[in-house]
């Protein structure tokens, strides 16, 4: 296919970071090149896993942290050089990926990950510094099970786990699931003609569809579907098809009550609660890198801690309103004033919470001041402001390992892990789709990634624009009745269904058009053509569209130049972490056997031994120095054990002085333990 000439600047902006990561490949090796050069199953994952563990049994451990509904192992694999400190008491960098089902490049990238560390120990010296003083955590596959869809005969693009879920609320589950109507192995998107569609053929792109806009005197005459049909003749096309549950949606951050995808409850899921009990128990994980469908490194926190846009395609957004109203209709419903499909949870602004409360509390009823005051310090939601530059600098040296400025796909993180990594278990934690572009444009100033957003305010930097209210659930008690009420985190969109005059929150353009100049300069075959199909209960239609997992994973030939790039980062990520020592020590004798005993400690490493947001939320320990003498031998000057918060990086220091009484030439044991900066101890005589 012939490219356009005004496709020569994307074409730049795609070959620089591929080239830049092709180099890294090269580098590697031809066998490492053709070893990721295909998308594995579980089956071969599984294969290449214990492959790794058996081969390099010094460094390797392998094991399984959990199984899943499907009956799959969740594997994880220790790296490290077992000699010395024991692992425990080192820092570790954990790497996890394929949370969605969907995203089967962040797994290929965590086992490369694994590889290289393997194959590069001991001659790269900067991997044996990292396995000899740390330790490296990689789950290629959080979600085994929804992967496996993409290997199935007719692929979905599914993102859930294998729980079955009543999607459309009639006590049924998983009947009314996607069917391959055109017999081509993709489900893709059906457009029929109708009389009030909203939707219409994009001038500038005829393979794509845009919302017409009556103001600019666009008429639709298309409405837009998921390719299937209404099994369960409830008016709704495919609207609950097998599983489930998004795992990188069910976590214990902005934790998005009540969507369909997010489960039951925060770490409802068998993958996700066995991650949590396996990191629960190894606090020494200092840093956290996954590779999913958000973004903190092509984009990182601005400078009032927001992340970038989501940059979703309209397409599939389109399709999915289709079935916005599926709750609405189902056999459990709820009072009118209430709302419909949730179960008796309706949806409330903090307004419409204040009209009910005073409704309800007559001059009988009359309410304490602050009976429904909120919290005095509500969670965070943003990036800690003494935190962002170390996101930023992990940003910065990302771009530069990888040559990608600039997302494709990404979306808002709700109930994302490396969120709680970062608000919940207070270490650095970032996330990466793992591939994208270059900028767009020469020179460009914007913030990569940085899409501009409807009605942005001018002068306000993209990813910065206001944020929904915080999540909080009140019991309102009035006239005999009680109302259980959730106000859910954010402002509901036009596309999720908001109400007319609610003010909902600007939706940020689609990115089809990029994403299909990418397929067209890439030569990916990545979208069905639209053709002709009659269909049993809509007539005559269209199937077209984005290919299942096209526009969300790179070709399989890409993987090991962008792996290369990767591991290179996750190399430098474990350089980074706090490294307490006692740097020096000192001794003075002042007669009738009494000591003075100063020391230093330092934080030889970038990162302080506990980020701001860490101290805050109270989820890292403390640091502990203890003196190895009785606490009844301290005269005078700390304590016998002694704790700090946190201590910057970079040779920051703290000092510690005792005077002790003891014997000349006794031999005490000075230690410093840090849960995220190791552990250090030195013998001091008394003299």
């Amino acid at each position: 296919m012939r490219l356009k000439q005004g496709n020569s600047a994307l074409r730049r902006a795609v070959a620089l970071p591929v080239f830049a990561a092709l180099c890294l490949a090269i580098a590697a090796g031809p066998a490492r090149a053709q070893e990721f050069a295909k998308y594995r199953n579980y089956a071969e994952l599984t294969s290449a896993i214990q492959g790794l563990a058996g081969t390099y049994k010094s460094l390797a451990r392998v094991s399984s942290i959990g199984k899943t509904l499907g009956g799959r192992d969740i594997w994880v694999l220790e790296i490290a050089n077992p000699a010395g400190v024991p692992v425990k008491d080192r820092p570790a960098l954990l790497v996890a990926a394929t949370f969605e089902g969907d995203h089967l490049v962040g797994g290929e990238l965590a086992l490369f990950t694994a590889a290289h560390l393997l194959k590069s120990y001991p001659a790269d010296p900067e991997v044996k510094d990292r396995l000899d003083n740390a330790v490296v955590y990689v789950i290629p596959r959080v979600n085994p099970d929804g992967a496996e869809a993409m290997f199935a005969p007719v692929k979905t693009g599914r993102r859930t786990n294998a729980r079955p879920v009543d999607d459309d609320n009639d006590g049924r589950v998983d009947e009314d699931g996607p069917e391959d109507l055109n017999k081509d192995g993709f489900i893709a998107v059906m457009r029929a003609k109708a009389a009030g569609g909203e939707y219409m053929i994009d001038p500038e792109e005829p393979r794509l569809m845009k919302k017409a806009d009556p103001k600019k005197g666009e008429a639709g005459g298309y409405k837009l579907y998921w390719e299937g049909i209404d099994n369960d003749k409830d008016g709704f096309i495919n609207e609950d098809p097998p599983g489930g549950v998004d795992l990188n949606r069910n976590f214990m951050h902005a934790y998005p009550y009540y969507q369909a995808d997010a489960g039951p409850h925060m770490a409802s899921e068998m993958e996700s609660r066995a991650l949590l009990d396996w990191i629960l128990t190894r606090r020494h994980v200092a840093a956290v890198l996954t590779f999913g469908h958000s973004d903190n490194l092509i984009v990182p926190p601005t400078s009032a801690g927001r992340l970038g846009p989501a940059r979703e395609l309209d397409l599939v957004r389109f399709a999915d309103a289709a079935n916005a109203g599926v709750r609405s209709v189902g056999m459990i419903q709820t009072a009118p004033a209430l709302g419909f499909g949730r179960r008796g949870m309706g949806e409330f602004s903090f307004e419409m919470l204040s009209q009910l409360t005073q409704a309800t509390a007559g001059p009988a009823q009359a309410q304490p001041a602050d009976r429904f005051r909120m919290p005095d310090r509500r969670p965070a939601t943003t990036v800690n402001a003494a935190d962002v530059d170390y996101f930023k600098s992990a940003s910065d040296k990302y771009i530069e390992l990888t040559g990608i400025r600039q997302p494709l796909h990404v979306r808002e993180p709700k109930g994302a892990f490396f969120e709680y990594g970062y608000y919940q278990f207070g270490i650095p934690s970032f996330s990466t789709p793992g591939f994208g572009t270059g900028p767009e444009t020469p020179g460009q100033k914007r913030m990569p990634g940085a899409a501009p957003i409807a009605g942005e305010a001018p002068g306000r930097p993209a990813g910065q624009e206001p944020r929904g209210g915080e999540t909080m659930s009140i019991m309102v008690s009035g006239g005999g009745q009680d109302v259980l009420q959730m106000i859910q985190s954010g402002r509901r969109t036009a596309a999720a269904g908001a109400a007319p005059g609610e003010g909902a929150a600007p939706v940020p353009p689609g990115i089809d058009k990029q994403v299909l100049r990418w397929m067209d300069s890439e030569k990916i075959d990545g979208f069905v053509p639209w053709t002709k199909f009659r269909h049993p209960d809509l007539g005559e239609v269209e199937i077209g569209g984005f290919k299942p997992y096209a526009a969300v994973n790179p070709p399989a030939e890409k993987i090991a130049a962008l792996a290369a790039a990767h591991a290179k980062f996750a190399v430098h990520l474990a350089s980074l972490f706090p490294r307490v020592r006692i740097a020096a020590t000192e001794v003075l004798n002042h007669g009738g056997g009494l000591f003075r005993v100063k020391a230093e400690i330092e934080n030889a490493g970038f990162w302080p031994t506990a980020l701001a947001h860490g101290v805050a939320s109270r989820s890292v320990k403390p640091t502990m120095v203890q003196l190895g003498v009785e606490p009844g031998e301290v005269v005078s000057g700390h304590a016998k054990t002694e704790f700090f918060q946190a201590l910057a990086g970079s040779g920051g220091r703290v000092k510690y002085e005792w005077i002790v009484r003891g014997k000349t030439g006794r031999v005490v044991e000075l230690v410093v333990s840090s849960q995220k900066g190791g552990r250090d101890s030195v013998r001091i005589t008394l003299k």
